[in-house]
Order: structure tokens, then sequence, then C-alpha cells
């Protein structure tokens, strides 16, 4: 009695093989966004826990002479946060954005992924509103919305 397999058997095994990936690559394909967007809620939830020290004794304030919205103002909070809160730079991208900005220039890839807001540097200044968020994503990655930090903690998609 032989122990070989057959021509036919080999294929009937390979074509059973080939519809299992089939059915399971869908599901495989949708991983990576979600693990994505996991590394993303929790640089947000973060950078909410190094500030909330901070938003009792007053936010930190960005020295005069820089402009919102600037390159220098970002570099100015990696800065910050580094020598402050030893958050580092990964704390402040997301991997979605990351993946989008792969093929552009250095110069037109974002430093930072989540917009500080600007609050007074009065003390509890940046806990007086629960609806203001404390950090907002750039752009859209995650096809929900941004997503957005508020003073409580909370993380959502920001409201369209």
């Amino acid at each position: 009695m032989s122990r070989a397999f057959t021509l036919l058997e080999m294929l009937a095994a390979v074509s059973i093989v080939l519809i299992l990936v089939a059915t399971v690559y869908p599901v495989l394909e949708n991983l990576s966004p979600r693990a994505e967007k996991v590394v993303c809620i929790n640089n947000l939830r973060n950078l909410h826990a190094a500030f909330a020290g901070y938003a009792a004794e007053g936010w930190p304030q960005i020295p005069k002479g820089i402009k919102l919205d600037s390159d220098e103002e970002k570099r100015w909070w990696l800065e910050f946060t580094k020598k402050n809160l030893g958050l580092s730079e990964k704390t402040w991208r997301c991997p979605s954005i990351t993946r989008l900005f792969r093929s552009a220039s250095e110069a037109d890839r974002p430093l930072i992924h989540y917009l500080p807001t600007p609050f007074s540097a009065q003390p509890n200044r940046a806990n007086k509103n629960a609806q203001m968020p404390w950090f907002i994503e750039i752009g859209n990655p995650h096809g929900d919305g941004n997503l957005l930090v508020r003073q409580n903690g909370t993380i959502e998609p920001a409201p369209r």
C-alpha cells in the first residue's frame, strides 16, 4: 500500500487552504487600522494624564513670540513635555497619521499629531469647561472624526 499523496489530494488541500485564507484576509486587513487607533487613544490618555497635574497649577504657556500653529510652537510642545513631563516624541504621534504622510517629504510631515488647546495660565482654568477639549487629533485618520480628549479624560471623536 502506497503512503504518498496523489495530485488530486494535493490540489484539494491547497484549494481548502486558499479558501480559508480568502475568508480570513478581510478580517486581518482591518486589524492594523484598529490597532493604530488604539495607539492613538493611548497617546491621548498619556497626554491627558501628564497635563492633569499642570492644569491645577495653570496650563503651560507658549513663550511670547511663538505663533500658534507654527512649527516653532510644535517643537516647543515636544521639548516642554520631554523636559517637564517625561513624554517622548512618540506620544505626540499617531501611527495612522504617520502612515498617511509616509510618502510626504520631511518638511511636509506634521511634527505633532495632537494639537493642545491654549488655555489661560490661571490655576484650574483648563478644568472650568468640561466640554472644551485639551487635545485634538489633526485630520481624520480613523474615518469617524478627529479624536479628542476632554478635561475629564473622556476620549471621543469630535462632533461633526
